[in-house]
């Protein structure tokens, strides 16, 4: 066990004076969006100007690649900053903080409404959004091991996923899932685009800490000329009996996006559902 402890730490005070004689050429990007919104719901409406603010900024040093993102939380000058991505890239492995597991990496065009399929996650420890070590097999195919967070009883759970998705002009086909701890996922996922179309079905199943879990989603986008476009985004809960349903229409006009949303379904807070009408400049 000292042999062992004595080699780590050996190993690591080496990496560590190797990384500290090195110079490396970082060019950090922002991005970000800013604008007004209306909010209608059963309840009360309000204009708000703050709740959809956000800077980020990404930096990629040819080894390290972190994300930093900055949001407006609602409240006077209220912000909140969260790390979203923090990983080493060493050829082909990569390992560190991914914001996301390989399991649902064949989801497609369900960002918005939040059904995006059915994840590792374990009752005691939450998800494996923290830590994973991923190797990419193929442009197509990667492979991953990751964990979750410990908590005050209970050790981090190890497990495996992966992701294979394949893009043949047009049309995008994949399968991804893992298995941790006591929670396990297989989903599919296929789009094609047809000119101005995208059409995306997906379906998902697995047990997440012995409960059963499953989900379907379509969405499609229609691009119905350079300024306008049309997103619908429908997903079931199967084992919940949950359907919810997304909707944004888009206009940019110079540098400005006007937009009209609206979710609706069981999962929503609202029984009405949630509108929003709004403006915002993006950089």
């Amino acid at each position: 066990m000292k042999a062992t402890k004595l080699a780590s730490i050996f190993a690591v005070t080496a990496v560590a004076a190797a990384v500290s004689t090195t110079t490396f050429a970082a060019e950090a990007v922002f991005s970000g969006e800013a604008g007004v919104e209306y909010v209608i719901t059963d309840g009360t409406n309000e204009l708000d100007g703050t709740d959809l603010g956000e800077l980020e900024l990404s930096v990629d040093t040819g080894v390290v690649y972190a994300e930093l993102e900055i949001g407006t939380s609602g409240t006077d000058e209220g912000t909140t900053i969260g790390m979203e991505k923090l990983y080493v890239k060493q050829g082909a492995v990569s390992f560190g903080r991914f914001d996301g597991s390989l399991a649902t990496g064949s989801f497609m065009g369900m960002d918005e409404i939040g059904y995006t399929g059915v994840d590792l996650n374990t009752t005691e420890s939450g998800d494996t959004d923290n830590t994973g070590i991923r190797y990419a097999v193929t442009p197509e195919l990667t492979v991953s091991v990751e964990s979750t967070t410990s908590t005050a009883t209970d050790d981090s759970d190890i497990g495996v996923a992966l992701s294979y998705v394949a893009d043949m002009d047009g049309f995008k086909a994949g399968v991804s899932g893992g298995s941790v701890g006591d929670s396990s996922s297989v989903n599919v996922g296929v789009q094609t685009t047809m000119d101005a179309l995208t059409l995306s079905v997906n379906y998902g199943v697995g047990e997440l800490s012995g409960a059963d879990a499953s989900e379907v989603g379509f969405s499609v986008a229609l691009a119905a000329s350079e300024a306008l476009t049309l997103t619908l985004q429908v997903a079931n809960d199967l084992e919940a009996e949950e359907t919810g349903t997304y909707f944004i229409g888009e206009y940019a006009v110079g540098d400005l996006t006007y937009y009209v949303e609206n979710y609706t379904g069981d999962g929503v807070t609202y029984d009405d559902g949630i509108t929003k009408v709004g403006v915002t400049a993006s950089f």
